[in-house]
């Protein structure tokens, strides 16, 4: 458990003691794709690091729709949040492709903070961030249109997980997940029809070549103009 707990940039530098502590309160778990960590609604009691793979939260409206909250790669903590606050999770965690996390006890978290201020640092500034991406997709959901909005979000998941390629000496960026036409509605609060429109607009300008669940981004900064809002759609 310490070589993995030593890896995870927010613990880099704790202390021996603290590393231990974590350590005994720590498991790993292994899931296959589509396998759940944990259900919306449990109790908020550890606080998971993806180890390898993806994974997503999802939220389950009372339409009974799907929302997807975010996408969390190597290293990114989830659940971070509530398990300080003792709260329930806000949504279901679902591996997008084989993935590793190791789970942390919440109190294990806490006594962390507590012994060495500069993880309690590093965690606020996370909480800070995330806050600041919720509060933009809040503005993006309620003032911009639905392609600005689809363009935001996989130049998102580009920064996150994306993998530049060389092909025929153009380069491009392939997002390095999963990812589906409904993945993608989900996460920028419109319709399958929409999204799908969209990305066959941009597939024909070759802005991007779609396939069934991948995405290659061929003319990054076009999507960038998108995004902005500095070129016409």
């Amino acid at each position: 458990m310490l070589d993995h707990l030593s890896h995870i940039p927010l613990l880099s530098g704790a202390p021996a003691p603290v590393l231990d502590d974590l350590a005994r309160e720590s498991r790993l778990r292994n899931l296959a794709r589509g396998e759940i960590l944990f259900t919306q609604g449990d109790p908020a009691l550890a606080v998971h690091f993806v180890l390898s793979g993806r994974v997503r939260l999802i939220q389950h409206t009372t339409s009974g729709q799907d929302v997807t909250i975010g996408v969390f790669a190597l290293h990114e903590p989830v659940g971070l949040l509530v398990a300080l606050e003792e709260a329930t999770y806000p949504g279901t965690c679902e591996a997008l492709d084989q993935s590793t996390v190791i789970s942390i006890s919440a109190a294990a978290i806490v006594r962390a903070m507590t012994q060495y201020p500069p993880f309690m640092l590093k965690v606020i500034k996370i909480l800070h961030a995330r806050l600041m991406e919720a509060n933009d997709r809040i503005r993006e959901l309620s003032a911009e249109r639905v392609e600005r909005r689809l363009a935001r979000a996989v130049l998102r998941l580009a920064n996150k997980v994306g993998v530049k390629e060389e092909t025929h000496g153009v380069s491009r960026i392939r997002i390095d997940m999963p990812l589906s036409r409904q993945s993608l509605a989900e996460l920028t609060g419109t319709t399958l029809h929409t999204v799908s429109r969209i990305l066959s607009d941009w597939q024909r300008a070759g802005l991007i070549d779609a396939g069934r669940e991948q995405l290659v981004i061929v003319r990054p900064h076009e999507l960038v103009l998108i995004a902005e809002e500095l070129t016409q759609p």
